[in-house]
């Protein structure tokens, strides 16, 4: 960077090496750099050559001293350079070949299905992990999105305000093992260091083959895994896709069970990167490993029903709440307890159309409640879940959350967790407590209200406008 910043500096006088005629002078050191340059050029270009005997790499060939053959011959080390990274990867999969053969065979006699096609393998180097993951996200969602959603799970009180949740989520994503499956490209990506001599990544890659052979049999882009306005649906679809997979890993580690595997899982578990995840709120934590714990439990379940082949009809009607996953006998009941649907008449409040519309779930007040208070109450409120929705407006900084409970009991347990929560947060000054209603109006507008009907609606906003224009919803 020297290089370049030393150029740009001289006002491109330098860069030009005086072949313009603006200067009498040459600049000796630039000149040998770029004799360093074109140096490396022929040792790249000599590399190249050699993956190839008898075809000659093409070279960057420049002559002379000039802006523009510093421009070519940087360019053409950098393309060098791709050649021989590319090559080092394909080699690192060719290498593992023999390996990766013998853990597909076992994937597919474990969970009883064939790749239709051959595998797609493809090769990371460690720092393109966050890049790629950051990709991965911009295909579904944007920055903009990512910010909506970290402000309105702020409002509930699953996040800390002003959360960055974009880069935390790369962040978090990023502290992988050895391999990922990519259902959008239909590529199982491994890392260029994580060695299949290692049994804890051989491991690994058993869980992600799974995820391919679900890909080529149920299509995962068909699953509701990314949907917008749903996140306790694409949580519940998640723990379909990960418990499956988890299940399938655990039973391979057992039949490869060794001293060496036992040894190098113990080591992964001390040595891997956690500190992402063990800074992460409470919120996030719980719903990445959701999928895989929770996940695994209601899959198991299936398991018991009727082996792999309930599991893989489970991809024609996926679980549909975290509720279902939580309770495996809501989703095997004839017919399956479903969410309960909520629906407003009219989103548009003074004006505006709310930023984020969305689902929390059973498993998101658990979370949230065991947050703000404990355990057990979070738990207990949580219990007798059957339907939520919220809404946020950024431009009034308001939250209206109806949540919809299977007993009066069930709402007033909710109610009661919600109303200390809110005490928590915000301290309100002389607040209304009577029977099913608490109001405030400082430090914040406060409306919780617990109806006949079972359902427990809340508003919150700093602006008692706002909370006046939302009373339709209370």
């Amino acid at each position: 960077m020297l290089f370049s910043s030393r150029f740009c500096a001289c006002g491109a006088a330098l860069l030009l090496g005086l072949l313009a005629g603006g200067c009498e002078k040459k600049d000796p050191l630039a000149e040998r750099r770029f004799q360093l340059l074109l140096e490396e050029n022929t040792r790249l270009a000599q590399a190249v050559a050699a993956l190839e005997p008898g075809k000659p790499a093409p070279s960057a060939q420049a002559q002379s001293f000039s802006a523009a053959a510093i421009t070519a011959v940087t360019a053409d080390n950098e393309r060098l350079r791709d050649i021989l990274a590319n090559h080092d990867r394909e080699k690192a999969l060719a290498a593992n070949k023999a390996q990766r053969e013998p853990i597909e065979k076992q994937v597919t006699e474990i969970r009883g299905l064939e790749f239709k096609e051959p595998v797609d393998y493809q090769v990371l180097s460690r720092k393109q992990i966050k890049e790629t993951m950051a990709g991965k996200l911009a295909e579904v969602f944007s920055e903009k999105e990512f910010r909506q959603m970290s402000d309105a799970m702020a409002a509930i009180g699953l996040l800390p305000p002003n959360y960055p949740l974009r880069q935390k989520y790369i962040d978090l994503l990023s502290e992988q093992v050895a391999a990922f499956y990519d259902q959008h490209q239909h590529k199982l990506f491994m890392y260029e260091d994580a060695s299949l001599e290692n049994a804890q990544n051989r491991v690994v890659l058993a869980h992600e083959l799974t995820h391919a052979l679900q890909d080529q049999h149920f299509g995962l882009k068909r699953m509701p895994l990314e949907i917008k306005n749903n996140d306790d649906q694409a949580e519940a679809a998640s723990a379909l896709v990960e418990g499956d997979a988890t299940l399938v890993m655990s039973e391979f580690m057992l039949k490869n069970m060794s001293r060496q595997m036992f040894k190098d899982s113990m080591l992964a578990s001390f040595t891997q990167n956690m500190k992402q995840l063990e800074t992460a709120p409470r919120y996030l934590r719980e719903m990445l490993v959701f999928p895989y714990l929770r996940g695994q439990e209601f899959c198991a379940a299936l398991f018991g029903q009727g082996g792999y082949d309930a599991i893989s009809k489970a991809y024609a009607h996926p679980p549909s709440s975290t509720s279902q996953i939580l309770h495996p006998e809501k989703y095997m009941s004839n017919p399956p307890e479903e969410p309960i649907a909520i629906a407003w008449p009219e989103l548009n409040v003074k004006g505006h159309l709310p930023t984020a519309d969305n689902t929390v779930g059973e498993m998101g007040v658990r979370i949230l409640f065991t947050e703000w208070l404990d355990a057990a109450t979070g738990e207990l409120a949580a219990t007798g879940w059957r339907g939520d929705r919220y809404l946020y407006y950024a431009d009034g900084e308001a939250l209206v959350w109806k949540t919809v409970w299977a007993s009066a009991k069930d709402a007033t347990e909710f109610f009661d967790a919600e109303k200390k929560s809110l005490e928590k947060r915000y301290e309100p000054a002389n607040p209304i407590d009577i029977e099913h209603r608490y109001e405030a109006d400082a430090p914040r507008t406060l409306r919780l209200r617990q109806t006949d009907a079972n359902e427990v609606i809340l508003i919150d906003t700093p602006h008692a406008d706002w909370a006046e224009a939302l009373k339709s919803f209370h």
